[in-house]
């Protein structure tokens, strides 16, 4: 509770800067105002529940910056409260999960994203919690009603994450597929998924996911089906081909267009916001920190080593969502892509973080730990003013821009 109210706090403080739009605001925004007059969804290309949640906002603070934000404040400092648990799931040590939930608070992505109205933000918000389940239930030694609770929740998330974007329906297809997988190649008594039989899991990594995907649809099928009630299923199925025909049709020129392999390096980053104030201007960089980025991609390299090595349980976990996350980008071409893709990815490299600093020799000592982090606070109080939209001097921007490509 602490740790949630924390972020809450620091998400909200200078909440209305932007004043205007901040980047795909003017999407999703008037999509939620069209919820409030019970209207139909004008940005039918993205499942709804991300625009729900942010008319929840509108609803209670109006037509302002505070009620476009003030939703993804929430689910914001939830992502957090979901690292934490997802850490603790992974390490099981108190003290290393709030160290990674930390962290995680400081590499600027979470920062960002949860003083935006985006559905990325809310999307993340369920996917961390859907892992920290998962996670929870790869365990041999607990007994297979505990791992079907987990898994059920971990469904009814990756549900949710998927009526948000339907980038939650690949984490949720790789997640079965790990679970069958593993029950495939080791039948042994011993494997993280024992007890649990096929049908369990189909159910609770399937038929959950979808029932929560549907449930979700309901508003926006009271709002705009107008036939009998029994053909309401029909225009369920035809909002899913219009929105794959959109994705099929996404336009592939904007001025901050990157590409994955530029993502892990920070090569181009992305300005959401950089609004003119008199002879000063609001800036809003999404920038992941770069004492996080670059140090999570060794530390991703430690935990391919380890898991080579000893087939560390931990490190299998961090590189599978890793890749899942990152990887899904390199296998799905879009024409095109922008750096905010890679937030999912760049979240889970504190875990990989931690995972070093708790099995990498010399750093396993705690002061080495902890200057880490406070080194990455300073960075993060650095770069502030260009993640917070801040008032700043119009030529001043140029000191946080490290390299060429980030303006």
């Amino acid at each position: 509770m602490c740790l949630y109210l924390a972020a809450q706090i620091l998400f909200l403080i200078g909440i209305n800067a932007p004043r205007r739009y901040n980047f795909d605001e003017s999407h999703y925004v008037p999509a939620a105002k069209q919820v409030l007059q019970f209207d139909s969804d004008p940005n039918g290309e993205h499942p709804p529940l991300g625009k729900l949640l942010m008319a929840v906002g509108m609803g209670l603070f109006g037509d302002r910056p505070l009620g476009w934000r003030f939703m993804s404040t929430v689910f914001g400092a939830l992502t957090l409260v979901g690292m934490y648990l997802w850490a603790l799931a992974l390490f099981r040590d108190r003290g290393l999960a709030l160290w990674a939930a930390l962290l995680t608070l400081v590499n600027h992505l979470l920062y960002v994203q949860a003083r935006i109205g985006m559905l990325d933000t809310f999307m993340f918000a369920f996917l961390a919690w859907a892992c920290a389940a998962f996670t929870a239930a790869w365990d041999p030694e607990l007994e297979p009603e505990r791992k079907r609770r987990y898994l059920a929740f971990a469904g009814c998330m990756l549900g949710l994450a998927s009526a948000t974007k339907w980038f939650g329906f690949i984490v949720s297809a790789a997640c079965l597929g790990m679970v069958l997988l593993v029950g495939l190649v080791q039948r042994s008594s011993r494997t993280p998924f024992a007890g649990l039989t096929r049908g369990a899991v189909i159910r609770v990594l399937v038929i959950y996911p979808l029932l929560a995907y549907f449930v979700c649809f309901i508003p926006r099928l009271l709002i705009e089906h107008r036939g009998p009630w029994y053909t309401a299923f029909n225009d369920f199925l035809q909002m899913q081909v219009y929105m794959y025909d959109r994705q099929l049709t996404v336009p592939g020129r904007h001025p901050y267009l990157s590409h994955w392999y530029q993502w892990p390096f920070l090569n181009r980053p992305i300005w959401y916001a950089f609004e003119p104030d008199g002879n000063r201007v609001h800036g809003v960089l999404l920038l992941g920190n770069p004492l996080v980025m670059w140090g999570g991609m060794i530390a991703l390299a430690v935990c391919a080593v380890e898991w080579l090595r000893v087939r560390s349980r931990e490190a299998f976990l961090i590189l599978f969502f890793y890749l899942v996350f990152f990887g899904s980008w390199v296998l799905v071409r879009r024409p095109l892509s922008l750096y905010y893709y890679y937030y999912p990815a760049g979240m889970t490299l504190s875990l990989a973080l931690a995972y070093v600093f708790q099995r990498g020799g010399l750093v396993r000592d705690v002061w080495a730990k902890w200057v880490m982090l406070a080194a990455a606070a300073v960075v993060f109080i650095y770069f502030l003013p260009v993640l917070s939209g801040a008032a700043i001097g119009v030529n001043e921007f140029s000191k946080w821009m490290w390299f060429q490509s980030w303006i």
